[in-house]
């Protein structure tokens, strides 16, 4: 199942929500935030093991469709305003190429490694 997620990314967008700069956000208490530069590959810290995507830092979270992306910026800024930190209120999206995918669900797909490289405005 894992082979056929990986031959269909090749025409599939993928979309990444940053901090204004470039870091995770940090979603459900996660510890570890990374920071993305553009145009460069940031591969997962502490790799998972195994298919099923379990263990080391859990891979890098990616959107897998553009409204995906932005309900996750309408999430980031109602977030914002609860408790009161505008640094969660101006988060960027961008297109992003990512490499072998380890899960995937209806809106997400998390991988080993991501570049970012186009940011959208919306």
């Amino acid at each position: 199942m894992i082979k056929k997620f990986n031959e269909y990314k090749k025409y599939k967008k993928y979309y990444k929500v940053v901090t204004e700069d470039l870091k995770s956000l940090g979603l459900r208490k996660n510890p570890n935030i990374m920071t993305f530069p553009i145009n460069k590959w940031v591969y997962e810290p502490h790799p998972t093991k195994g298919d099923g995507g379990y263990g080391g830092t859990g891979g890098i979270w990616v959107a897998n469709g553009l409204s995906a992306g932005k309900g996750l910026i309408k999430y980031m800024k109602k977030k914002s305003y609860k408790e009161n930190n505008p640094y969660y209120y101006r988060c960027r999206l961008f297109e992003v190429e990512i490499g072998d995918i380890l899960y995937s669900n209806s809106y997400r797909t998390k991988t080993n490694k991501v570049k970012l490289l186009k940011e959208i405005i919306i």
